[in-house]
C-alpha cells in the first residue's frame, strides 16, 4: 500500500510539475472545456446539470460568444475530476492532457502481463500514437477512464482481485454509451464465474454504485431526473443529431440506404447489428467458456460496431482487443495501422475506423480460443 501511495504521489507531482512548467500548446476551448467549466461552476456553488447558470457563469469569465455545452456524463466523472476546476485554465488542459497519457500507459501496462519491460513501454508509445489516442489527447476527450476500466478488469480477473473488478466496473460508467457493453459483460461474466473472488466482486460493485450514486448528489441535488435532462439537451444540439463528425457504423449503414445521417435514426440499424453480433458470438463461444481478456475484447469491439453515436477518439477502445490479438497474430497490426490513412482522407477517414473495427472482429473469431498461445496468455501474471 505504502508504494502504491508513493507511486501515486510521485504521478501527481509530476502531473502538475509538466503542467506548469512545459509548455505545450494544448487545446483549451474545445472538448476540455466542458469538463473544467462545469467542475469550475461546481465549486462556485453551480450545481453540474443547471445548464442556464452554467452558462451565464461561464460566459463571465471567458466572453458573450463563447461556446459551451451540458455536462453529458454521470455527476461521479465530475467529483473525480473536480481537481482541475482548481487550476488556471491553460494548466487545467494540459494536466488533462498528461492524466490521459497516464491512463492510456497504465492500461497497456495492465493487459501486457509477461511481456518485458521495453515491450511493455513500446506498446504503451504505439497506444499513444494511435490515431484515436492522438485525437482524444488534441481535443481533451474523456474515453480514457473506460479503457482503464477494461484493463483493470482484465488485470483484476487475473489476480482475483474482488476490489479492483468492481473499481473497473465503476470506472466503465463514466462514459456509459461506451461503456454500457462493457459493463454488463463484465457483471454477466462476474455471475456466472461464481467464485468467492466473483461474489465479493458483486457486492463491492453494487455498493461502490450506490456510494458513487451517493455522491453524485454533492454535484448536483436533483441529478437523476436533471442528469436525463442534460442529455436531453445534449442531444439537441445540431451536431450531435445529424451525426456529421460520427465515426459509427449503424451511421454509415444508415446513410448508405436512406440517405440521412441521424443517430436517432441510427438506433434501429444498432440494434439489428447487435442482435446479429450476439447471436454470431454465441454460436462461436456456447461451449467454452470465455476468460476474462477475451470477454473484454469482444465486449469492446463489439461496443465499437453498434453504438449509434461513436466519434474517432471513441475507438480507442480498440486497443484493448488489439493488444490481446497482437500476442498471436501478426495481422493485428493491420487494424492498428488502417486509422493512419485517415490523416490524409481528413472527415471521410471516419469510416476507415469502423473498417479497423470489423477486421478486428474478425481476427478474433478466427482465434481459436483453446489453443496454446491463448492458454499462454490467460494464465500469465504480473511480474
Amino acid at each position: 500500500m505504502l508504494t502504491f501511495l508513493g507511486i501515486a504521489a510521485a504521478a501527481v507531482a509530476f502531473i502538475l510539475a509538466a503542467a506548469y512548467f512545459v509548455p505545450l500548446p494544448v487545446a483549451y476551448n474545445q472538448d476540455f472545456s466542458v469538463m473544467y467549466f462545469t467542475n469550475k461552476g461546481l465549486i462556485n456553488g453551480i450545481p453540474i446539470y443547471t445548464y442556464p447558470a452554467q452558462l451565464e457563469y461561464v460566459k463571465s469569465l471567458t466572453r458573450p460568444d463563447f461556446t459551451f455545452f451540458p455536462f453529458p456524463y454521470p455527476p461521479w466523472y465530475s467529483l473525480a475530476t473536480i481537481y482541475i476546476g482548481l487550476l488556471p485554465l491553460q494548466v487545467a488542459a494540459r494536466a488533462w492532457f498528461f492524466m490521459n497519457i497516464g491512463m492510456i500507459s497504465l492500461s497497456v501496462w495492465l493487459l501486457t502481463p509477461g511481456w518485458k519491460v521495453i515491450a511493455r513501454i513500446l506498446a504503451a508509445f504505439a497506444a499513444i500514437m494511435f490515431i484515436p489516442a492522438f485525437g482524444l489527447l488534441m481535443v481533451g476527450q474523456y474515453t480514457a477512464p473506460v479503457l482503464l476500466g477494461s484493463a483493470l478488469f482484465v488485470f483484476a480477473a487475473r489476480q482475483r482481485s474482488s476490489f479492483l473488478a468492481a473499481l473497473a466496473l465503476i470506472l466503465m460508467t463514466f462514459k456509459p454509451h461506451i461503456g454500457a457493453i462493457l459493463f454488463l459483460a463484465g457483471f454477466a461474466w462476474l455471475i456466472f464465474e461464481r467464485s468467492t473472488f466473483s461474489r465479493r466482486a458483486l457486492s463491492f460493485t453494487i455498493l461502490g454504485g450506490l456510494l458513487v450514486a451517493g455522491l453524485g448528489f454533492f454535484a448536483d441535488p436533483a441529478w437523476p431526473l436533471m442528469y436525463f435532462q442534460s442529455l436531453a439537451r445534449y442531444r439537441d444540439i445540431p451536431g450531435v443529431q445529424t451525426c456529421g463528425l460520427c465515426a459509427s457504423l449503424p451511421v454509415a449503414l444508415l446513410k448508405l440506404f436512406t440517405g440521412q445521417s441521424s443517430t436517432l435514426a441510427a438506433v434501429a440499424p444498432g440494434l439489428i447489428l447487435a442482435l446479429a453480433l450476439a447471436a454470431l458470438l454465441f454460436w462461436r463461444y456456447r461451449r467454452q467458456p470465455l476468460d476474462a481478456a477475451l470477454l473484454v475484447s469482444l465486449a469492446a469491439v463489439t461496443t465499437l460496431l453498434v453504438d449509434p453515436y461513436l466519434l474517432n477518439y471513441d475507438y480507442l477502445l480498440l486497443l484493448v482487443p488489439l493488444i490481446w490479438l497482437v500476442q498471436h497474430e501478426r495481422l493485428a497490426v493491420v487494424p492498428y495501422l488502417i486509422p493512419w490513412a485517415a490523416l490524409t482522407l481528413g472527415r471521410d477517414g471516419n469510416m476507415l475506423l469502423a473498417l479497423a473495427g470489423i477486421m478486428t472482429f474478425i481476427l478474433i473469431l478466427r482465434r481459436p480460443i483453446d489453443s496454446p498461445a491463448a492458454q499462454a496468455y490467460n494464465q500469465s501474471t504480473i511480474e
